[in-house]
């Protein structure tokens, strides 16, 4: 989800998670799989120049606005065949605020459109692919948000008959792909706007016909739900808004005994808004939950399932792969076989790098499918890698970290609208032991990339 106060709330429990060692998150692997990052494509050509060719008269590739980890182009199935299409955002260089997307297909004679659509809103606010129907395909999703209006419109396509099916539309203020351990399909976590920074949320599943809550659920993903309010009270600990919402939170996830000091604590305020009379019917229903859930097990009867979302895995690929490119350019790059052409400069020993990354713009090339333009040339200024008699050179020594972004766990995020900063917990090789990255990414032109400069992280 994109919400700018709402992320640090919410992810800042999978830290305290972690930190107490609960390990609320599963490994990578585990996660949702995240469309491919496109890069070549036979002949020489690559998808993205492909999207650029089909664009609509007078459009442009654009970014959607979240989940952080987009970019204009992506390559995934939808029509389940085991083949990529290419999924591509656009938007309008005439028309004002006209965006939209379209589906690319190859067949014999190369790609051809097999869906486009004008968006109902300005921008793209949120776009992706996920199983949400539970049949082994993805389903494509397309939220649509219109000029000076918080509230976006989620479309969701399936493939049916060959083409692409509007199946549901959904309102939402903020959104989350989410992914349990046990599940095969994704649930799609709404959160609605109430006022200010509080937020009505429900957690949503696709059954039968249509998408219904998923209370199964609740005890696990409500866990981050009350992270959020407990760090809201602790802003502003006399809105009694919160702690009606925390209360929810709180009986969603089968602990009616903390529910009840919530809605206490509320009921104490003497607010306008909720009313008494809401507080008083939670009040019930905790007092009916707390024979049943004590008197069993005097625990919470529900399982907490392991999850993940969909950002959070994109987030993490971007910077698996980008701490693999700074490894790639500061081990020489293709790098002949035998011995290496050093020459001394200032009594220090250089070799010059491998014909893949000789000159500066080749290693630029290779480094922005990750990282922003200003934070390469930071790393280019700092002269540990420089043109030498027209080739680029480096330190003759390998040089190394032992940080595996392969295990790698984001922990706190912080929303900076086109900006994004995260905290890592990064084990050290196979071992029990970490440190934690901040790493920052931005949006631009050609989709999120990381603005902390390499070999920082």
């Amino acid at each position: 989800m994109r919400g700018k106060n709402l992320k640090v709330a919410v992810m800042l429990v999978v830290s305290l998670v972690l930190l107490s060692s609960c390990n609320l998150f599963p490994a990578p692997e585990s996660l949702i799989k995240a469309p491919k990052q496109v890069k070549g494509m036979n002949q020489g050509q690559d998808l993205f120049s492909i999207a650029q060719r089909n664009l609509p008269k007078g459009s442009k590739l654009t970014v959607p606005e979240g989940p952080v980890g987009m970019d204009p182009v992506i390559s995934i199935d939808l029509d389940g065949d085991t083949k990529d299409e290419a999924l591509v955002f656009y938007q309008s260089t005439n028309i004002d605020n006209q965006v939209g997307a379209f589906v690319l297909k190859k067949d014999a004679k190369g790609w051809g459109k097999i869906f486009i659509i004008k968006g109902s809103g300005s921008k793209i606010h949120w776009a992706n692919a996920a199983d949400v129907m539970g049949d082994r395909k993805k389903e494509l999703l397309l939220g649509w948000q219109s000029e000076g209006s918080a509230e976006s419109m989620l479309e969701i396509f399936y493939w049916k008959n060959d083409k692409l099916t509007k199946l549901k539309e959904l309102m939402y203020n903020e959104i989350e792909a989410v992914r349990f351990e046990d599940a095969d399909k994704t649930r799609l976590a709404v959160w609605k706007r109430d006022m200010a920074d509080a937020y009505s949320i429900d957690l949503l599943t696709w059954k039968g016909n249509s998408v219904v809550a998923d209370k199964d659920y609740y005890p696990s993903y409500y866990q981050a739900v009350i992270a959020y309010y407990q760090l809201r009270i602790a802003e502003v600990p006399d809105a009694a808004y919160y702690w009606y919402y925390l209360a929810d939170a709180h009986l969603k996830a089968n602990l009616p005994e903390q529910a009840i000091h919530a809605i206490d604590k509320g009921l104490s305020l003497n607010s306008v808004v909720p009313t008494k009379g809401y507080f008083q019917t939670f009040r019930m229903q905790a007092e009916k939950m707390m024979p049943k859930v004590n008197f069993v097990t005097n625990i919470t009867p529900k399982y907490i399932n392991k999850y993940s979302n969909l950002e959070d895995e994109l987030m993490l690929k971007k910077v698996k792969e980008a701490a693999s490119q700074y490894r790639y350019v500061m081990s020489g790059g293709d790098l002949p076989e035998g011995k290496i052409e050093t020459v001394m400069v200032n009594r220090k020993e250089y070799r010059y790098l491998g014909k893949d990354l000789d000159t500066k713009a080749k290693v630029v090339n290779y480094l922005t499918s990750s990282f922003t333009t200003s934070a390469i040339d930071s790393f280019l200024k700092k002269k540990t890698i420089f043109e030498f008699f027209n080739k680029l050179i480096q330190p003759n020594a390998d040089g190394g970290s032992l940080l595996n972004y392969d295990l790698a766990e984001v922990v706190q995020k912080k929303d900076k609208g086109n900006e994004m900063e995260t905290d890592l917990k990064v084990p050290l090789g196979d071992t029990n032991s970490y440190e934690f990255v901040h790493i920052s990414f931005q949006k631009t032109e050609n989709g999120w990339r990381i603005f902390s400069e390499p070999g920082t992280f």
